[in-house]
């Protein structure tokens, strides 16, 4: 399967997929790639999360015959790839990110997906419309679109589906970002109620 994960730059959308990748090496071979840092980065972001694992792999490239020349190699059972922006075709002459490039790199992710039996995750930034950059064929490509949101200012975040080939899209996933991740919020009704003062009127209508 392929899910497409988007997001604001800097929402978080890397912290989720580290934390997330660090529960599936648990008993999956797990192949990250990072376009967008270094690996000096991620082994900061990795420590800061206590993110590790003999299953874990890190993966600094950009380049998508790189990247499925690895995949053959280590036969991972998911693969994440941050970002499909930043990976391009090397023989396109396009530039990374352009609608060739996004276009052309997803259908090959899709390929491999189908053709190995793996779970591919893609993440892609939102643009300033509020939809995923690339074309917007990219999200009929793919079975799952999920939409991570929050204000960049407050330590709460929410994840939904806007598409769901294979389960409910009627689910959302609430989140705080604490200096140790995310943390799920077990209880979302009582943090949307917080500061509501208890004497406030309200209203009710019967349909």
């Amino acid at each position: 399967s392929l899910v497409l994960l988007g997001g604001e730059p800097g929402i978080g959308k890397s912290t989720l997929l580290l934390q997330i990748s660090h529960e599936l090496a648990r008993g999956h071979k797990v192949l990250y790639v990072s376009g967008e840092e270094s690996r000096g980065q991620l082994k900061l972001r990795a420590e800061r999360l206590a993110v590790g694992g003999k299953n874990l792999y890190l993966l600094n490239e950009t380049g998508v015959d790189g990247i499925l020349s690895e995949c053959r190699r280590l036969s991972p059972d998911v693969i994440i790839v941050d970002s499909i922006q930043t990976v391009y075709a090397e023989r396109l002459a396009s530039a990374p990110g352009s609608v060739t490039q996004v276009r052309e790199s997803a259908m090959a992710f899709i390929a491999l997906a189908k053709r190995v039996g793996c779970a591919v995750i893609l993440v892609g930034h939102v643009n300033k419309e509020g939809g995923i950059s690339g074309p917007k064929i990219l999200e009929h490509m793919v079975d799952a679109v999920l939409y991570f949101e929050g204000e960049r200012h407050l330590s709460y975040r929410i994840i939904r589906a806007i598409k769901n080939r294979y389960g409910s899209t009627n689910e959302i996933g609430v989140f705080e970002m604490l200096d140790v991740g995310l943390v799920e919020v077990p209880n979302p009704s009582q943090l949307l109620l917080e500061g509501r003062p208890a004497c406030a009127r309200g209203t009710c209508v019967a349909c």
